[in-house]
């Protein structure tokens, strides 16, 4: 593993970890995760198991972060909750209060649909409309028994009133179910906030679906390059060998263009070392998503290195730098989209090999921060998760300031003048896969872990 990694950054020419600690904060952490909630929700059976409890996201709006928690066992009280900061930080097992209301993330007893309630929400994102956006995948994704709540559905709340503003139920010749819907991307329009487009990546059936605010409808595209990569597939972090087949994964977009007005989406599959673009005017186009063959309207930007899956990356306007969150590397790297795409034109900004256990989100704030989470889910999926240690860390860190020196700054000239399309002989991208036995019982693996007894084989998972 050492000699991979090496390679790794062998592959990132220069890249180093050139953020220090002083520039990256961290600003939440957690041992295990606690709810503001009736102490009869959390003294009912299964009404809230402290281990099952992992959250997935950590998104900034002025003086608070939106915390999810999705419903993927047992015992978990609210799915989409809020934590004010408060300094000094970081601040210790903050409680999480359920966002807008607890009864809006209550569930009913009978587990039948309910337009007026949330099931299971990953990675919302924020606007410059002062909204909250998100998408409730309608599921209960307990192993050996995945629950179709209700139809998956897109949700806008407004954050100066906590109102749900608007609900879209997405219709099935979109998606068979929500299982996959875990991560969205925001196109408004910079003058009118009706317009917005919103981008979801299905990771489970390798599609985007393209939601239409305005005229309330959406669509959805198929693409070779929404599928893994099956060469970039098998992981391997803090010593445990996996694999997965997660496809899209993260969308992130440019600037609008001067002249059309429409951006470039950069998109990749988690399991992939490889970054693809579209532009928007093709996503928004509903007679494009029905195309048999979509000719060069998608490319292949390039390849970003070795051992570089990224789960979540982000635009940021004011610089034109993506930030990727790097699950293997246990770091945040970044790239200026001004300079050709290749791992010699990229930094790693922050590593933090002991805390840094799958980075499962990163977002751009308005006030120009990166956001960025890891919540150690490896460790449960297939060793044991300690309660006992702080599992889950919430870091931001200011951007200009992050990226200042390195080839990631609008003023520094790239290192190479050419963009790189494929990994090359040397970048070993594949690890040995060997068997890796689950453990039973609280903190197990998904085969019974999480403090369940159920040791079948669930028919999924997702991070």
């Amino acid at each position: 593993m050492l000699r991979l990694v090496f390679l790794c950054v062998v592959a990132f020419a220069a890249l180093t970890v050139v953020s220090g600690q002083r520039q990256v904060e961290e600003v939440l952490k957690w041992q295990q995760v606690e709810f503001d909630v009736p102490a009869s929700v959390l003294s009912a059976p299964d009404g809230y198991i402290p281990i099952n409890n992992i959250p997935m996201s950590g998104v900034h709006y002025k003086n608070r972060v939106f915390v999810t928690v999705p419903r993927r066992r047992w015992g978990i009280p609210s799915t989409l909750n809020v934590v004010e900061l408060e300094p000094p930080y970081p601040v210790t097992n903050p409680v999480l209060k359920p966002y807008p209301s607890f009864e809006l993330n209550e569930l009913r007893a009978d587990l039948q649909p309910d337009a007026n309630r949330l099931v299971t929400v990953y990675r919302p994102r924020v606007d410059r409309c002062d909204r909250l956006w998100f998408v409730d995948t309608g599921m209960m994704e307990i192993p050996g028994n995945f629950t179709v709540v209700q139809r998956p559905s897109i949700w806008s709340i407004d954050l100066k009133t906590n109102q749900p503003l608007s609900r879209y139920e997405i219709p099935q010749k979109d998606v068979e179910t929500g299982y996959g819907l875990t991560s969205i991307t925001l196109d408004v329009d910079p003058d009118d906030c009706s317009k917005v487009f919103v981008y979801i990546s299905d990771l489970q059936t390798y599609r985007m679906v393209v939601y239409d605010h305005e005229n309330q409808k959406s669509w959805r595209f198929l693409h070779n390059y929404f599928f893994l990569n099956p060469l970039e597939g098998d992981f391997n972090i803090q010593g445990i060998p996996f694999a997965w087949d997660d496809g899209i994964f993260s969308i992130a977009l440019s600037n609008p263009d001067p002249m059309t007005k429409f951006r470039t989406a950069y998109f990749h599959a988690l399991s992939s070392n490889s970054e693809f673009t579209v532009s928007t005017a093709v996503l928004r186009n509903e007679t494009a998503s029905k195309r048999g063959y979509h000719g060069d309207d998608f490319k292949l930007l390039g390849y970003r290195g070795a051992q570089s899956q990224s789960s979540i990356h982000g635009f940021h306007p004011e610089t034109g730098v993506i930030f990727f969150a790097l699950i293997q590397l246990n770091a945040v790297s970044c790239w200026d989209t001004r300079k050709p795409f290749a791992p010699q034109n990229m930094a790693i900004v922050y590593k933090n090999d002991r805390d840094i256990i799958y980075p499962n989100d990163l977002s751009i704030d308005q006030e120009g921060n990166v956001w960025f989470m890891s919540n150690s889910i490896i460790k449960l999926l297939y060793t044991q998760l300690s309660l006992e240690e702080f599992n889950f860390h919430i870091w931001r860190a200011n951007i200009k300031e992050i990226i200042k020196g390195t080839v990631c700054d609008p003023t520094v000239p790239p290192n190479v003048d050419h963009g790189q399309r494929f990994g090359g002989e040397q970048n070993a991208d594949r690890v040995t896969f060997v068997e890796y036995k689950d453990k039973y019982g609280p903190g197990g693996g998904p085969y019974g872990g999480w403090g369940s007894d159920d040791k079948r084989k669930p028919t999924g998972r997702r991070p």
